[in-house]
């Protein structure tokens, strides 16, 4: 693979992240297809080591009133509080990732 290749992909990538568009509005706009846009976002995280979803083991349980944070893509911000759905949350952030 080429390295100019690759970096422009890298470009794009942090242009649709900040251009808060969908896939298919990006493309759109830019002139792209879907299937191309994710095939070089699958494989720039994957040369990225990205691994996707974390275990989280708290040390201590959390106050009831506690908040936590979680930040996915630099994009999406989501606040977890007590009694949150962890399979809510997997599928979620599975959703999140699968957009770029």
């Amino acid at each position: 693979m080429r390295f100019e290749k690759l970096e422009l992909w890298k470009r794009r990538r942090q242009e649709f992240r900040k251009s808060g568009l969908t896939r298919r509005a990006f493309c759109a706009r830019h002139r792209l297809k879907v299937s191309t846009l994710d095939y070089w976002f699958s494989r720039i995280r994957g040369m990225e080591g990205t691994q996707g979803l974390l275990e989280l083991k708290p040390q201590a349980i959390p106050a009831v009133n506690s908040c936590l944070e979680v930040v996915v893509a630099e994009k999406y911000r989501i606040e977890i509080r007590h009694g949150f759905d962890s399979q809510l949350f997997r599928e979620l952030i599975k959703f999140l990732e699968s957009l770029g």
